[in-house]
């Protein structure tokens, strides 16, 4: 998957010389205030359900292609209003090639055939879900943006779901929900608390954790391959629709009145149940880290990957201004290192399970770091074996700390 965007909000040139930033497993954006982290994030959302709807069959590309309906689109994350007369926005994907070029010119290509169908349940998680937790009657306030509706509806369905209490990535903390009543609870060494009357880091911290576990829990494998054939483990909520049923039905009859060959049929209505059902989770996640201590921060930036590993063809893409954030990615990219040595003692293992969780892990080559400059600029943060530096934005800001602090101890012996 690979994303390209000039002239789209605060992102001026780009990124490198063709423009392409590569989307992989595990996709990071770092970078000062306003510089353009979260449009690349909410742009790419979009194209993803942009090609996930015309697999769906939601609309053509012809369809797309009428004047301001690309654009249109865009209002989910409200950044229609980021696109100039120069905006160039393309978008390769698995299934489609979809490139704006500006003026209105808009070009959608099918990059593999529909033979086999993988969609995602894709999932933006925005920054501002600490609300959540203290207004209750949120879904009827105006103006709140189409994602962070979806986002909270997905989080209402997260809790209804929830049958025990759910641990969180922080030591001796639990949260469960009282269906009854209608009552979020924390629970920390006995202590029971509402979540709207809890720390600021929990009211944060639950919407994420709850509604990224419960998706990939959702998605751990809704389909298998086996034998050559697609075999439908699971059919999810998207899948059994009134539309959707009928729609299979009239292809199949069709095929059947024009005389089609069993195995088509067959083939055919698996492809179909295929593109109602998402097989696959793509977590967008701003800012893991807010309102949360350092310790806590990486233990969340742990669970997130761990997620993400449910599913090999899964996706986790963040936001940060946290330097603790691309110190825990630099933690489990060297330690999938060394859990892939073979001959490792039971020692080891126990020693490097109490640093980095193996189902935490995640290789140098799944990894990305972007970094985007405030002067409308993206760049690839350098890395040593795959490892994200340590000489790198946010970490020199605690190193320029540092020195300014030693600056002032050395005035106040002068």
């Amino acid at each position: 998957m690979k994303l390209k965007i000039k002239n789209f909000g605060p992102i001026k040139n780009g990124f490198g010389e063709d423009g392409f930033m590569e989307i992989t497993d595990f996709t990071m954006f770092i970078g000062p205030p306003g510089s353009g982290k979260s449009t690349i994030a909410k742009a790419l959302s979009t194209l993803m359900w942009i090609e996930k709807a015309l697999i769906r069959g939601d609309f053509t590309d012809k369809e797309l292609k009428l004047p301001g309906r690309f654009r249109a689109r865009f209002d989910f994350h409200n950044i229609k209003s980021y696109f100039s007369d120069d905006s160039v926005i393309e978008y390769v994907g698995p299934m489609y090639h979809i490139a704006y070029r500006g003026e209105g010119k808009l070009e959608i290509e099918r990059v593999e055939p529909l033979a086999v169908v993988s969609i995602p349940k894709i999932m933006y998680v925005p920054s501002e879900r600490n609300f959540i937790s203290v207004i209750p009657t949120l879904s009827v306030i105006r103006d709140l943006s189409p994602s962070f509706i979806a986002f909270l509806d997905e989080y209402n369905k997260a809790q209804k779901n929830l049958k025990e209490e759910l641990e969180l990535p922080i030591n001796d903390v639990f949260f469960s929900y009282d269906k009854l009543n209608d009552i979020p609870w924390v629970k920390r060494h006995e202590n029971k608390t509402r979540l709207s009357q809890s720390a600021s880091g929990f009211q944060s911290l639950i919407p994420l954790y709850l509604v990224s576990a419960f998706l990939a829990n959702e998605h751990k494998s809704s389909f298998r391959a086996s034998s050559g054939q697609i075999v439908i483990d699971k059919l999810g909520p998207e899948a059994i629709t009134t539309d959707n049923l009928k729609k299979l039905h009239d292809e199949l009859q069709e095929g059947i009145k024009n005389k089609q060959d069993v195995t088509n049929l067959i083939h055919k209505a698996q492809k179909m149940l295929a593109s109602m059902n998402p097989s696959h989770f793509i977590n967008i996640v701003e800012e893991p880290e807010q309102n949360l201590f350092p310790e806590a921060q990486i233990n969340m930036m742990f669970a997130l990957l761990s997620f993400r590993n449910y599913n090999e063809k899964n996706k986790l893409i963040v936001t940060t201004h946290s330097p603790y954030l691309i110190n825990a990615i630099s933690l489990a990219a060297a330690a999938k290192k060394v859990y892939d040595k073979e001959g490792l003692s039971t020692d080891v293992i126990r020693d490097l399970e109490l640093i980095v969780p193996w189902e935490a892990t995640i290789g140098p080559e799944q990894l990305r770091v972007y970094k985007t400059d405030g002067e409308g600029n993206v760049s690839l943060l350098e890395n040593i074996d795959g490892i994200p530096s340590d000489e790198n934005y946010l970490n020199d800001l605690l190193g320029d700390f540092n020195e300014n602090f030693g600056k002032i101890l050395e005035l106040g012996d002068e």
